[in-house]
């Protein structure tokens, strides 16, 4: 699900998204961060600042081509 949602922001021009994985055991977390790390458009992922999830969030910015 994280792919086909990367796949669409950058088919519709986004260079930023926040994907909410919620804050828990951070096992979701993980998981996003390890299909991240491995997806040819993903530029640079990391924490969301407070206001926009914290640690319970992940900000990705996506390379357009």
């Amino acid at each position: 699900m994280v792919e086909e949602y990367l796949e669409e922001a950058a088919r519709k021009g986004l260079r930023q998204v926040r994907l909410i994985h919620g804050r828990g055991t951070g096992t979701q977390r993980s998981m996003v961060r390890k299909v991240l790390s491995r997806h040819p458009r993903v530029e640079a992922f990391g924490d969301a600042s407070p206001e926009a999830g914290g640690w319970g969030a992940t900000l990705v910015l996506l390379r357009l081509s």
